[in-house]
C-alpha cells in the first residue's frame, strides 16, 4: 500500500475548539504514467495511524454507533499542472478543495451531523485520475510503431491520390486516385480515432481505477482494520508510558498521547531503537516534531523513548489479536463503513466491496436451489458495511437486476442500506461512458449498454413526485421496484424494467427490456432506494447563481422523458458549464447533485445518519430556513413536526416520511423507496427478517 494521508482540519478551530468531525484526505501515490515516479507530496505527517486513532477514540467514547464515511471521486479529475523553474509541478487539486468544503459543511452547517460527537470520521479518497485532454505530446510519443506507420502511410496514400487528381485528370486515373484517397483517409482516421480515445482518458482512467485505485483503497481499509486491533492491544503500553512521562512533564493529555503514539509508531518497525540506542533515536526527532508536536521539547520525546524501551511491550501473538478483535464484537459496536461513490468512483466502490466481501463465508454460499444467501455485514475484525450511496455511478445497469449477469449481487446484500441518485439527462454517462463501453461491454442491445446513473423513476402514464410508491408501502403491499424504474431511450416508450408478459418474445420493445424472461426469486433491486433528480429544481451553491432557483441537472423548461432536441440543448449547456464552471452559465448534468441544497443534504445525511437518522433529523432539526414565513404549507408542516416530537417512534417517523416525500415533491425529485426502509426504519421491524423476505422465494411466492 502506497498512500499519502493529509488532514482537512489543518489546525482550524471553531470558537477555540477543534472541529467535531475529523476529516482526512487519502491519496494513492500511483503515478499518472508508468514512467513517472510515485507521487509523494509529504513523507511526514499525518499517517494511517492518525485515521486509526480518530476511529479508535470514537469507539472508546461512543457506546452506540461509530462510522467511517469514504467519498470517492469520478473520471476526468486530474490535478492541475503548472510550470515552475522550467519544470512541471502539481498545482491546484480541485477534488481536494471540494472535499475540504464538504468537510467544513459537515462541521459548520449541518447540525444534524456535527452534533453527533465522537460518531464519525470523514475520508476523501483520491485515486490517480487524469484530466481531459491527456498530454498530447506524450500521446504522440507513445503511439506504437505499427500505428505510426499506418497513419503516415494513410497520409501518403491520400496525398498521392490528390496529386494524381490534379496532375492527370483522366477517368481511369481519377478512379484510382479516389480509391487511394479513400484508403488513405480511412487508415489515417482509424489511427486518429485511437488517438482521440487515448486523449479523452476514459480507458486510461478505467485502468488506473482498476489496478491502482481499487487495490490501494482495499489495502488501506485492511491496514485500518489491523491498526485498530493493534491500537487496542497497545492500550496498556500507552497508558503506562503516559502515566510515567506525565508525572515528569506537564503537557495537555491529547498532546502527550499523540507524542507517545507517534514515538512508538516511529520505533516499532526498527528493533535497533528498542535497545537504548539514544543517539540513533535522536535522528528521528525532526520527523516526530511535526504539526501539533512541533513545540514539544526534545526531553519529552527522550523521556517517552526511555519509558517505551523499559516497558513490557506487546508480542502481537494470535491470542492477543483474537482477544482484541472481540472488543468490537462484545464490548463496542463495529465501525460502520459507508461509501459515497460518484461516477467512476461508483465503479471503484463496487470493485472494493467485491474484494472486501468474504467469499468463503458460509452465510454467503447458501443453497444453489433456494438462493438463501444472507451474508452478514461484517468486514474484517472491526468493520461492517453500513450504507452505499451511488451518485451517477458509471457501472452497468445490471447491477440492480437479479440474475447471472449481476456480478455484485453477493456484495450488495452485505450493505445495511443502499441509495442511488440518478438523472435521465446525465450526458456524461449517456454519451461518453456508453460510447466508450460499447467497445468492451458484452451487451447486444442499446438499453443494456446504459449505465446505472441513467435510471429514472416513473409511474406508467403519469409524472408523480415525492415517494411514488408511498401508498403501496403504507398499505402493506410490496411491489417490485422494477415496476417503478426505467431507462429511457429515444425510440422506446416503455417506462419499466420489468418484461411485459403480454408482448411476444420477438417484439422489439421486449428485446430492449432489462429484466430476464424467467422470474428470479431474488430482488436485489428492492434493496435500493432510488432518487431520480432529472427534474430536480432548487437553490444552488454556485457563486453566481446562489440566490436563484434553477433546474439543477437539466435546462430550464425541460421535462422527462427527454427527447433528441432536449439532449442537444443539454449538451450545449454542459459544454458551457465545463468550459468555465465559475462563470455562472450552463448545467452540470453529471455532478450537480453536490450543488443543490436538498440533494446535498440528502446525500450526506443518508451517508452519516442513515434513513432512520434522516427522518429523525427532519423532526428535531426542521429545515425552517429553506422557506419564507409566508409559505403556508411549510408553516403547517413545522406545526405537524413539532407535534410529532412527542409521538411514539413509529408514528413520529411515519410523519417525517410524509414530510420527506413532500420536500422531494416540492423539489421535483421522484423517489422509489425500498420496502426495507419503511419496514425497518419507520416501523422498526427486524432487519434480518425483512431482508430475508426480500432476498428469498418466500416474499415472492404469492406475487
Amino acid at each position: 500500500m502506497d498512500l499519502w494521508v493529509d488532514e482537512f482540519s489543518q489546525g482550524q478551530l471553531i470558537e477555540g475548539k477543534p472541529q467535531p468531525l475529523p476529516g482526512f484526505f487519502v491519496r494513492s501515490t500511483a503515478p499518472i504514467d508508468m514512467e513517472e515516479d510515485e507521487c509523494r507530496p509529504d513523507d511526514l505527517v499525518p499517517t494511517v495511524s492518525d485515521v486509526v486513532e480518530s476511529l479508535y477514540q470514537n469507539t472508546r467514547q461512543n457506546e452506540s454507533y461509530t462510522g467511517l464515511v469514504i467519498q470517492i471521486h469520478g473520471y476526468n479529475t486530474g490535478i492541475e499542472k503548472i510550470t515552475q523553474g522550467g519544470k512541471q509541478v502539481e498545482g491546484r487539486d480541485y477534488v481536494r478543495e471540494g472535499w475540504q468544503k464538504t468537510w467544513e459543511y459537515l462541521n459548520q452547517q449541518d447540525l444534524a451531523i456535527s452534533s453527533k460527537l465522537n460518531s464519525f470520521v470523514y475520508l476523501g479518497y483520491r485515486w490517480p485520475s487524469e484530466s481531459v485532454p491527456s498530454n498530447l505530446k506524450n500521446a504522440g510519443k507513445a503511439l506504437p510503431v505499427i500505428l505510426t506507420l499506418l497513419f503516415r502511410g494513410g497520409v501518403i496514400l491520400a496525398a498521392i491520390g490528390l496529386l494524381l487528381l490534379l496532375i492527370f485528370p483522366t477517368p481511369i486515373v481519377d478512379f484510382l486516385a479516389a480509391i487511394l484517397i479513400i484508403l488513405g483517409v480511412a487508415t489515417a482516421m482509424l489511427v486518429g480515432t485511437l488517438f482521440i480515445l487515448r486523449i479523452i482518458v476514459y480507458f486510461r482512467d478505467s485502468y488506473r481505477a482498476t489496478n491502482f485505485g481499487v487495490p490501494d483503497l482495499v489495502e488501506f481499509i485492511r491496514q485500518l482494520d489491523l491498526g485498530l486491533v493493534k491500537r487496542h492491544i497497545n492500550d496498556s503500553l500507552f497508558e503506562t508510558v503516559i502515566q510515567e512521562v506525565g508525572e515528569r512533564f506537564k503537557l495537555p493529555l491529547d498532546v502527550l498521547s499523540k507524542a507517545v503514539r507517534k514515538t512508538w509508531e516511529a520505533i516499532e518497525t526498527e528493533p535497533k531503537y528498542l535497545s537504548q540506542y539514544q543517539d540513533d533515536f535522536c535522528s528521528l526527532l525532526p520527523a516526530l516534531k511535526q504539526g501539533s508536536l512541533s513545540t514539544v521539547d526534545d526531553a519529552v520525546f527522550l523521556g517517552i523513548y526511555d519509558s517505551l524501551v523499559r516497558a513490557k511491550k506487546p508480542a502481537y501473538t494470535a491470542a492477543e489479536f483474537q482477544s482484541a478483535a472481540k472488543y468490537w464484537n462484545r464490548e463496542k459496536p463495529r465501525i460502520r463503513l459507508t461509501f459515497i461513490g460518484h461516477s467512476m468512483g461508483g465503479f471503484v466502490t463496487a470493485q472494493v466491496i467485491r474484494i472486501l466481501s468474504d467469499v468463503f463465508d458460509p452465510a454467503a454460499i447458501g443453497d444453489s436451489q433456494s438462493l438463501e444467501k444472507l451474508p452478514p455485514s461484517h468486514i474484517g475484525r472491526t468493520f461492517l458495511l453500513g450504507r452505499l450511496i451511488l451518485i451517477s455511478p458509471d457501472i452497468p445497469l445490471t447491477t440492480i437486476i437479479s440474475g447471472r449477469t449481476n456480478f455484485l449481487r453477493s456484495a450488495l446484500r452485505r450493505f445495511e442500506e443502499a441509495y442511488l441518485f440518478s438523472s435521465e439527462g446525465d450526458l456524461a454517462l449517456r454519451l461518453a461512458s456508453t460510447t466508450a463501453n460499447y467497445f468492451s461491454f458484452p451487451a447486444s442491445t442499446r438499453s443494456h449498454g446504459f449505465r446505472l446513473g441513467n435510471v429514472s423513476v416513473n409511474l406508467p402514464q403519469q409524472n408523480v413526485y415525492g415517494i411514488v410508491n408511498f401508498k403501496q408501502l403504507i398499505s402493506g403491499k410490496v411491489d417490485h421496484l422494477l415496476n417503478y424504474i426505467s431507462v429511457q431511450t429515444l425510440e422506446q416508450n416503455t417506462r419499466s424494467l420489468q418484461r411485459d408478459p403480454s408482448r411476444k418474445q420477438d417484439d422489439k420493445v421486449n428485446e430492449e427490456s432489462l429484466a430476464a424472461t424467467k422470474q428470479d426469486p431474488e430482488s436485489i433491486a428492492d434493496l435500493f432506494t432510488y432518487l431520480d433528480c432529472t427534474e430536480y429544481r432548487d437553490f444552488t451553491t454556485y457563486e453566481k447563481r446562489h440566490q436563484k432557483e434553477i433546474n439543477v441537472l437539466i435546462c430550464e423548461g425541460q421535462r422527462s422523458p427527454l427527447k433528441f432536441f432536449n439532449y442537444a440543448k443539454l449538451l450545449k449547456a454542459y459544454v458551457d458549464f465545463s468550459s468555465d464552471p465559475g462563470k455562472g452559465v450552463g448545467v452540470d448534468v453529471h455532478g450537480g447533485y453536490f450543488y443543490g441544497r436538498l440533494s446535498n443534504l440528502l446525500i450526506y445525511r443518508l451517508a452519516f445518519l442513515g434513513f432512520q437518522g434522516l427522518l429523525d433529523s427532519l423532526v428535531f432539526q426542521p429545515l425552517t430556513e429553506w422557506h419564507s414565513d409566508s409559505d403556508a404549507a411549510q408553516v403547517d408542516w413545522q406545526t405537524k413536526l413539532k407535534r410529532a416530537e412527542a409521538l411514539p417512534k413509529a408514528e413520529r417517523r411515519e410523519e417525517a416520511l410524509k414530510y420527506f416525500s413532500w420536500l422531494c415533491e416540492q423539489r421535483k425529485i421522484q423517489v422509489a423507496a425500498s420496502p426495507e426502509r419503511y419496514y425497518v426504519d419507520v416501523l422498526g421491524c427486524n432487519r434480518a427478517k425483512v431482508r430475508a423476505g426480500i432476498l428469498t422465494r418466500e416474499q415472492h411466492s404469492d406475487s
